[in-house]
């Protein structure tokens, strides 16, 4: 996570505002206070359920999948489902283009071959148009294409500007097809960086909250295909470590697709119409570039050799939450409010979490040092003089809440406002002196 440089002092303010945090007017009488805090913590992410690099330690001292997954979700096992035939997966939403920051205004689309197999990179698009029928284009590889709102319907422009396909009837989309038997093409997304191989792209017109035409964009893939394109864990890993990683996502997709639907958020224009997000708001998706290459491959062999198992509590589909990292100490899902659930239980993993082999953790143990004025400055109290933190056990180890003194107050804040206005990696850390 990227660090922050020192605000200005109407940059602190915002910041206190923005974070919703309470001052107290008492000034603290003078004292002899430290130039420097040292932050030390521990993991990346917020260490419930599976730690990453744990699993990779676990599977190179000899754990199997099974055995990661019943550790990781507390006596969880790992058994067969039934899966849907496909997954919505939101790669664009109308709330924001990746590409400008702004508003999405259109969703471009570049086909190119699928490296061995041939092709030219041409793939189609087709629309319902105004008569009723459905038309049909094929457009060439090699070309960004734009897919925009136009006459209230949607059409397809050249790079130079020229409509090429639609408009289609009001209210209509597109679907983009690029998966052939015999010259398959790849679907690239400029906006985002990602590669479609398999299933096709839906492209669904929604109105904003400023009554503006926008899209969305949605890769309707097979359920499995989806996951060989997660890009959650590097393929050097060991071997069942992927397949415990490649268990515990098909488990978040299902439990994601049993509880939301496949249309999620659709009434929202905000929303992606979708099972799952593609980013880490659920399961960062590359797409097809995370298939390719030797580590690829050995992704898309843990994949296939998983079948259809996911994480099972009793007969539940557990919801497998999964983090780079736990420091040493995963925590309960309590951390996040409501009642602690038995297949998330705090638990030591050191030293799984140290990883190993070709790959150490580097966030086992990690240092921040900021200064007194910055730290106090931040959150709006002057120049820090002392803290105190808040932890609960189960928690593993990782902050709830951190009372900050300041020459000008005091301010009490979570240990994630912590986390977020530091870039800390986690919430489990200490605070010195």
């Amino acid at each position: 996570m990227p660090g922050r440089g020192r605000l200005r002092a109407a940059g602190a303010s915002a910041l206190v505002l923005a974070l919703g945090l309470t001052v107290g007017g008492n000034r603290p009488s003078a004292l002899a206070a430290p130039s420097t805090f040292q932050i030390v913590g521990g993991g990346y992410g917020h260490g419930i359920g599976m730690s990453q690099y744990g699993a990779h330690g676990m599977a190179l001292r000899g754990a199997s999948a099974g055995r990661i997954i019943g550790f990781y979700y507390g006596g969880s096992t790992a058994r067969p489902a039934t899966l849907p035939a496909t997954i919505r997966v939101g790669l664009l939403q109308a709330a924001r283009d990746p590409s400008t920051g702004g508003r999405l205004g259109q969703v471009l689309v570049r086909g190119v071959e699928v490296p061995g197999l041939g092709g030219s990179g041409r793939f189609t698009v087709s629309g319902v148009a105004t008569s009723g029928r459905v038309h049909t284009r094929a457009l060439a590889g090699h070309v960004t294409w734009s897919i925009r709102p136009q006459a209230g319907g949607t059409s397809v422009f050249d790079p130079g500007g020229t409509r090429v396909f639609g408009p289609t009837r009001p209210g209509a989309g597109v679907v983009v097809r690029y998966q052939t038997a015999s010259r398959p093409t790849r679907l690239l997304l400029p906006q985002t960086g990602q590669q479609l191989r398999w299933g096709r792209l839906d492209v669904h017109l929604v109105r904003d909250d400023r009554g503006t035409l926008r899209q969305r964009a949605v890769a309707v893939l097979p359920f499995n295909h989806y996951l060989r394109g997660l890009a959650e864990m590097p393929g050097s890993f060991a071997n069942e470590a992927l397949q415990a990683q490649a268990i515990a996502a098909r488990s978040y997709a299902l439990a994601a697709v049993l509880a939301r639907g496949q249309t999620y958020g659709a009434r929202r224009w905000d929303g992606c119409r979708c099972a799952v997000y593609a980013t880490v708001r659920d399961q960062a998706y590359a797409g097809y570039a995370k298939e390719t290459g030797y580590w690829g491959a050995r992704w898309v062999a843990a994949v296939r050799a998983t079948g259809s198992l996911v994480v099972r509590y009793g007969s539940r589909v557990v919801q497998a939450f999964y983090s780079s990292s736990s420091g040493g100490y995963t925590s309960s899902n309590a951390q996040w409010g409501g009642a602690p659930l038995p297949w998330y239980p705090s638990r030591s993993d050191d030293p799984y979490d140290r990883g190993g082999g070709s790959h150490p953790n580097p966030n086992f143990r990690w240092r921040v040092d900021v200064s007194a004025a910055t730290l106090g400055a931040r959150l709006g109290v002057g120049t820090a003089l002392a803290v105190a933190e808040t932890k609960v056990p189960s928690w593993g180890g990782r902050v709830s809440t951190i009372r900050v003194r300041g020459t000008g107050g005091t301010v009490t804040v979570t240990g994630s406002q912590f986390r977020s206005a530091f870039g800390l990696k986690s919430t489990k850390f200490h605070v010195t002196p």
